[in-house]
């Protein structure tokens, strides 16, 4: 296959080696969660290569250095949080929102043995801060009358795995993880104390942003992406002992009853637009500290125009007839 995916943790200068015409794509990614598990679909099955791009992966923890690989042009699109597309692009920034992976909140909030209440939690296990976990954590413990900080500490335990040790080894009293992570804190016997998913509210965790910029410039070419992440999407639904052999191989996990919890947790759209209700609980977020945020329109954070275009040209009908799919 010719999509790659690398690993980082601090510098992309490590990874760019060679300059890159535009019809290959670096793709920045901090998630392992198996929401975004189409895309890892689409670059292992080769549907980006079909439609006529070359698409690295390139995985970074940390938001600062994945928003400053973009600005930079060192990678070209990202998945990250929508507060920080939405935060940046209210700096200035022409970051814009071309697609969401999920379209409802997908966060639990387990804690160690003996906690049986979410107010007798002390420290909460994220990923890093300014990550999307960062944001759900504090959205969240807010929603139960608890004050971020002050009265419970945030804690950087990096990925899901790394946070469910945490509260193992007692570091964290809890830890905000998501499907299929979920599965095994359930096996360690962590007590669920916050379960966002039975609540339905309308939320996306993860999207894909880009530049207006690389948009206007490249606008063929991130049509082909989409259009080979929409195929991926399609594949992952209909072919589930396929995904789990490309799921299993990027999470490192190779229990099945956990593949098979990913699967029952991500009902993914093929018409994933990000649209305003997703972004009402973002917007909220970022206007604590962004005043620019409180009269914002959704609609200036989003490029519809991409998903739009593959509607009205019957690419995505297509789709859906060639995978049997409703």
């Amino acid at each position: 296959m010719k999509s790659k995916f690398i690993l980082m943790t601090m510098l992309l200068a490590f990874m760019i080696a060679r300059p890159v015409t535009a019809e290959v794509i670096n793709f920045s990614t901090a998630s392992d969660s198996g929401n975004t598990a189409p895309l890892w679909v689409a670059a292992d099955l080769g549907f980006f290569e079909k439609y006529g791009n070359t698409v690295r992966l390139v995985f970074i923890q940390g938001a600062t250095v994945s928003i400053s690989a973009l600005l930079n042009n060192d990678v070209h699109m990202a998945q990250f949080s929508p507060m920080l597309a939405i935060a940046n692009n209210l700096k200035g920034i022409d970051f814009t929102i071309t697609m969401s992976f999920n379209q409802f909140m997908d966060n639990n909030v387990f804690g160690r043995k003996g906690i049986s209440d979410v107010k007798q939690v002390k420290s909460l296990a994220i990923g890093r801060y300014g990550s999307s976990s960062d944001f759900m954590g504090r959205f969240l413990l807010q929603r139960e009358g608890l004050k971020p900080e002050s009265e419970v500490a945030l804690l950087q335990f990096g990925n899901q795995t790394g946070r469910l040790l945490a509260v193992e080894a007692g570091r964290a009293d809890a830890a905000i993880v998501t499907p299929p992570i979920t599965l095994m804190a359930r096996k360690k016997g962590f007590p669920l104390l916050i379960d966002a998913s039975r609540l339905k509210i309308p939320y996306t965790s993860a999207v894909v942003v880009t530049r207006k910029s690389f948009i206007q410039a490249n606008r063929p070419v991130v049509v082909n992406f989409m259009k080979g992440l929409i195929e991926g999407i399609c594949y992952y639904k209909t072919h589930k002992e396929q995904s789990f052999k490309v799921m299993s191989k990027y999470m490192r996990i190779q229990d099945r009853e956990v593949l098979e919890e990913n699967f029952r947790a991500y009902d993914h759209s093929l018409r994933p637009y990000a649209t305003d209700a997703e972004l009402e609980i973002p917007i909220q977020e970022v206007s604590k500290s962004e005043p620019k945020a409180v009269k914002a329109n959704p609609a200036q954070f989003v490029d519809h125009s991409i998903i739009k275009e593959l509607e009205t040209t019957g690419f995505i009908d297509r789709m859906v007839t060639q995978y049997g799919l409703k």
